[in-house]
């Protein structure tokens, strides 16, 4: 018997190690040592619901991090990151460029998990 809420703990976790890829990838995360990137962790504490945390379990863990994700108006230095910006999740929130995208990742991990 297939344990179908697990399988979809595991496609909600793996989408959001996927997400958290995306983000990096799409250089929307200000820079400077690169500890705001390189911070992050995936989690379900909850059977229905993943998480993207850094160690301190804060948005964005680092006070710093949480204070530049709350302020998109600041003037971000963009050398490293040319996309940097405050509120970096939100082109994969509803309304976003990428507000799809979420669905449709864990659709595909769902669809792997299942075997088709």
């Amino acid at each position: 018997m297939i344990d179908f809420q697990a399988l979809c703990a595991d496609a909600l976790e793996d989408t959001a190690k996927q997400l958290k890829s995306e983000i990096v990838n799409e250089k929307v995360i200000p820079k400077n040592q690169g500890s705001l990137e390189t911070s992050h962790q995936v989690s379900h504490p909850e059977k229905n619901r993943a998480e993207i945390f850094t160690e301190k379990k804060t948005k964005m863990g680092f006070p710093y991090g949480r204070h530049l994700y709350m302020h998109p108006e600041y003037d971000f230095n963009q050398g490293d990151n040319v996309n940097a910006k405050g509120q970096w999740f939100e082109d994969w929130e509803s309304g976003g460029k990428y507000q799809n995208r979420p669905a449709e990742i864990f659709a595909e991990r769902l669809r792997q998990k299942l075997g088709s």
